[in-house]
């Protein structure tokens, strides 16, 4: 793309970013801001020694001119920095009281999130086809079945939103006229787009049901507004694919369905159409993927013969290896109760006659654990729970005597410990949390790294 495209956005502008984690997204876009001309304030109310870390990666990677461009303020947020600039850039999950961000609006000052932000732009200034995915789950799926459709048959794309250390401003950088711009939106970066009054012009919404109630507050109400931004915008032109379920949730909290809204059925999918991802909440993503790449000129034969190949990601389900018998599977974003049931239904299925090993537990969302509790002695023969505030719920509404089935730990080294002493030829192990990791890791994504590291570590013998 042609930088002088967007240079009026960026150079010279004073930029607030709120927010400075340790992933890839922050550092990405930030570089972008000072490399396009902004002069950029980064601020954490944290002042921990990651952050801190992170903050000298950040300034091995920039210019001298750059540093001149950069200031630092860590262990707090000022009001002044965030009236005194052209726009914030909010990090997901900034509370929704925050008195900063607030401030910002009263002054008038833009506040965006990074996805939002790069649909803005986009179009604003570009002719490319936008496409949006969100969900309480499925979502990362349903994103990866079409970027895989798009790839195999060479459609230019490019992905953004809730990937992995993948930062969105950078995308200016590469996307030209007549692409298609790609994007995994969860709740938080959804605000953003309801503060930018824009939807993407082709929308998917898997499903909707509890979660991240610790954030809004115990509001379902709440929590839907920000995924309904996913079509909330949209003009007569632009469509919304939803699942059954899905469709009917809009309806509930809508009072009605609006025009551009779609319900989706397996049916959609040829009979005989085979996928290597296991379970009927992955053949509806399937059909959603499908609905969507028809909306940019695909054919029916060109979507199929690509879903026929695709592979699960990492984190969904995904199927690791065997060794001495043994099948792994990781399915470390399973991080509700109704997913985790639902991959552990979808195991069983494949694998009727083998006992399951259950990773699962940990922090809690404010969920309800009642019917994955009581559903477990169907489903696993015995597990570890890390240790939190979903375990312990969990361990209450567990029928009488299968409590001492499950294993409360406080690290991924004593559940190892524990299921290397218990798993024979045959077993299937399977990583399906249901709950969220703060506690005992730092993250979902160490939570994940350090099963998948061990579990290769058994492959490789």
């Amino acid at each position: 793309m042609n930088t002088q495209l967007f240079s009026e956005y960026f150079i010279d502008k004073k930029v607030t970013k709120m927010g400075f984690g340790p992933n890839g997204r922050s550092f990405g876009d930030i570089i972008f801001l000072l490399t396009h001309g902004a002069h950029v304030l980064v601020t954490d109310y944290r002042d921990e020694p990651d952050i801190r870390a992170s903050k000298e990666r950040l300034l091995e990677q920039i210019s001298q001119e750059e540093k001149s461009r950069i200031t630092f303020v860590l262990g707090e947020h000022r009001e002044e920095d965030f009236v005194s600039c052209d726009y914030v850039l909010k990090a997901s999950g900034a509370p929704l009281d925050s008195e900063h961000l607030n401030a910002a609006v009263k002054a008038g000052v833009p506040v965006h999130t990074s996805s939002a932000w790069l649909f803005q732009i986009v179009s604003e200034k570009l002719d490319v086809t936008t496409i949006g995915v969100t969900g309480t789950k499925g979502k990362s799926t349903t994103t990866d079945m079409i970027e895989h459709i798009l790839k195999e048959n060479n459609m230019p794309y490019h992905v953004a939103g809730n990937i992995r250390g993948v930062a969105n401003l950078p995308v200016l950088s590469e996307i030209e006229e007549g692409d298609v711009l790609l994007a995994e939106l969860d709740s938080w970066q959804l605000q953003g787009f309801g503060e930018a009054e824009i939807s993407p012009q082709i929308s998917v919404f898997t499903n909707f049901f509890d979660d991240h109630l610790n954030y809004y507050k115990g509001s379902m109400e709440l929590y839907f507004k920000d995924k309904s931004y996913i079509y909330k915008n949209q003009t007569d032109l632009d469509i919304c694919f939803a699942s059954k379920q899905a469709y009917e949730q809009i309806g509930t909290y809508e009072g009605h369905i609006l025009e551009q809204i779609e319900d989706v059925s397996v049916a959609l999918l040829p009979d005989d159409l085979e996928l290597q991802v296991l379970g009927e909440h992955n053949r509806e993503n399937a059909a959603l993927a499908f609905a969507a790449t028809q909306q940019v000129g695909l054919t029916r034969d060109q979507i199929v013969d690509a879903l026929k190949d695709y592979k699960p990601m990492e984190g969904r389900l995904r199927y690791v290896g065997e060794s001495e018998g043994v099948h792994y599977y990781d399915d470390n974003n399973s991080t509700t109760p109704t997913s985790t049931k639902l991959s552990l239904e979808a195991i069983i299925a494949k694998h009727p006659d083998s006992r399951v090993l259950w990773f699962g537990g940990g922090a809690d969302k404010e969920f309800d654990y009642t019917e994955l509790a009581q559903s477990l002695p169907n489903l696993v023969a015995q597990g570890v729970l890390f240790a939190g505030a979903a375990t312990e719920k969990i361990m209450t509404l567990l029928p009488d005597g299968f409590q001492e089935n499950l294993k409360v730990v406080s690290s991924m080294e004593e559940a190892w410990q524990h299921v290397d002493a218990v798993k024979q030829s045959g077993d299937i192990i399977i990583l399906s949390p249901g709950a969220a990791s703060f506690g005992v890791f730092l993250n979902e994504y160490e939570r994940g790294d350090q099963f998948n590291n061990y579990v290769q570590k058994l492959l490789n013998k």
